[in-house]
């Protein structure tokens, strides 16, 4: 193969199950390896009105996007620190973590948490020669709106179908990704349409985006049609 001194090794985990009880696979599979570029890139999203879907399947998207983050970072940051190693570790987050987003609160609510993460411990490791960052992709083309397998009955957001005209594929995201660690900014928005919201929120305020989103929500054709849905099992 083109790179015959690597390989890849593959773990079975579960990244919603709350215990971290799959972290035990990680652990086998690092061994006494050195790892120091960790990309944290797995999530998902549920659409829909927030009491459409049962609590369990909230706490699934909650443990996946942003409590997986947090076992996986935390074991690879601290093996780093311990062994005074210089590395990165770059999360996957979102312009969605910038506004509010009805119909995928999880969703926000999870990406906020991964940017501010990311942006408190990049302030801990960048004196330790450790870059942490939070990247900010625009929207793409990807089984993500889908369910991404994870079997889960996504409904259509027109609002988001609508930035999708602008999405790029998924092969342009790795060398955008490796351009800013350690060069760029620690939460970067890549793209025309992240780069758009950021500065949206940013001269209006997120306090007023808030409250403007929830006064007119309920003039929208989502709204309309999220409302009429039935409670999902």
């Amino acid at each position: 193969g083109q790179f015959p001194d690597r390989s890849v090794v593959q773990v079975n985990a579960n990244l919603s199950d709350p215990s971290g009880a799959w972290m035990g696979g990680v652990e086998a599979a690092v061994g006494d390896k050195d790892v120091q570029c960790v990309f944290l890139n797995a999530g998902f999203i549920l659409t829909g009105m927030y009491e459409q879907h049962p609590l369990p399947a909230h706490l699934a998207n909650l443990h996946c996007n942003l409590t997986a983050n947090i076992w996986l970072s935390h074991f690879f940051y601290a093996r780093l620190v311990a062994k005074g190693l210089k590395g990165c570790i770059v999360f996957t987050s979102s312009p969605a973590s910038n506004l509010p987003n009805p119909f995928a609160a999880l969703y926000a609510a999870t990406k906020s948490g991964v940017s501010a993460l990311a942006a408190s411990l990049a302030v801990e490791a960048r004196p330790r020669g450790i870059h942490v960052h939070s990247i900010h992709p625009s929207p793409v083309n990807s089984r993500f709106v889908a369910g991404g397998g994870n079997q889960v009955n996504n409904a259509k957001v027109e609002a988001m179908a609508a930035f999708y005209i602008f999405a790029t594929g998924p092969e342009a995201l790795p060398r955008q990704f490796l351009k800013h660690i350690g060069r760029g900014a620690i939460v970067a928005d890549l793209g025309g349409v992240s780069v758009a919201m950021r500065l949206v929120v940013h001269v209006l305020g997120y306090n007023f985006m808030a409250l403007m989103t929830a006064l007119t929500a309920h003039l929208t054709p989502d709204y309309k049609m999220h409302a009429s849905k039935a409670k999902r099992a």
